[in-house]
């Protein structure tokens, strides 16, 4: 099998006919793809088609065999064919592991960097595209914008967190309570704006979007429970009395839980006596993240959610951004996999 445009596909009716009938998205792409080879005209390339629906080459040859050699059922299942794989990859296992090392070593990359970096150290010319697939799917790269963290953030923070964890669950041991009568949850407060713009969209054109530039902004708290109830409530200002009721609140939703741990930031009002004091009466455990660490919170991953979301809508008045972050909230909160 060369790789030039010229593949012959047999069957072409049966081909068709399998087409029409098709229902499993997957089976039919893979029914098109063969499809177009056989009906398009041979003055296009393979590398043209596949890259009309961007499916690479080496992919296209699997099926290609699988349809000669066990017709549809190959064409549903074309890895279990006998022969040998399609075109070798252009990057085999020892490639891998050698792109892999120099990755390690400057792990911030951009794709087009990457790209040119193969281009470098193995000859090998290949798409953005290609590029992304080989990182995601056989390095497990992630693709997205790092989370920044702060240059005075401790090297130690996680293990902070823990021992500061331990030490709380081992006094409320010590006062007799079981695991199962202790909640847990992360507390922050947020303000929100009507004019937030983060979230990426399809669009034709130059994907302009009507906003309400009035000064309308939201402060809203908010108890992410990973054991409990989670609650959101809306702040006149961040002060310790409102957090402090805030507090109770949170008192209010877990009636059942013997005590409350409640993880949350260095933000001054945080650490004021009112503040102390309504943990104290609601039998809540502050325990403090070290500093400069908001990505212990992953809370501050259910404020992102809900910027986007008001980032791609138009919210009249203060009422309108309020019901969107509750009901945003209350979408979010039950998910674990912030916290994961």
């Amino acid at each position: 099998m060369t790789r030039s445009r010229r593949i012959d596909i047999p069957n072409p009716e049966l081909l068709r006919e399998c087409l029409g009938q098709e229902s499993d998205p997957m089976v039919r792409l893979r029914l098109l793809v063969l499809n177009l080879l056989a009906e398009l005209p041979r003055s296009l390339t393979l590398k043209q088609i596949c890259a009309m629906v961007d499916v690479p080459e080496s992919t296209v040859y699997v099926w290609v065999r699988a349809w000669r050699e066990r017709g549809y059922p190959g064409v549903c299942h074309p890895t279990e064919t006998g022969g040998e794989p399609g075109r070798p990859p252009s990057l085999d296992d020892s490639d891998l592991v050698v792109l892999e090392a120099l990755l390690e070593e400057r792990p911030l990359c951009e794709t087009r960097e990457v790209r040119a970096l193969i281009r470098e150290h193995f000859g090998v010319e290949l798409s953005e595209s290609q590029v992304a697939r080989i990182l995601r799917a056989k390095l497990g790269m992630h693709f997205g914008k790092p989370y920044p963290r702060d240059s005075r953030r401790p090297k130690d923070a996680e293990a902070q967190l823990e021992e500061r964890l331990i030490t709380a669950y081992e006094r409320l041991r010590a006062q007799g309570l079981s695991d199962e009568e202790i909640a847990i949850g992360f507390l922050d407060e947020a303000s929100r704006r009507v004019t937030a713009n983060t979230a990426r969209v399809w669009h034709f054109g130059r994907g302009g979007i009507i906003k309400n530039t009035t000064r309308v902004k939201a402060n809203n708290i908010g108890f992410y429970a990973l054991v409990g109830e989670s609650v959101q409530d809306f702040l006149p200002r961040s002060t310790q009395r409102p957090i402090a009721e805030s507090l109770a609140a949170i008192r209010a939703a877990n009636p059942g839980y013997r005590a409350i741990l409640v993880i949350l930031d260095n933000f001054s009002s945080h650490h004021a006596g009112e503040v102390a004091q309504a943990a104290q009466d609601n039998a809540i455990e502050l325990v403090f993240l070290p500093p400069y660490t908001p990505d212990l919170n992953p809370i501050e991953l259910i404020w992102k959610t809900i910027k986007r979301v008001i980032s791609a809508s138009f919210i009249r008045s203060l009422d309108d951004l309020r019901d969107q972050i509750y009901r945003t909230w209350q979408g979010a909160a039950p998910r674990c996999s912030y916290a994961k």
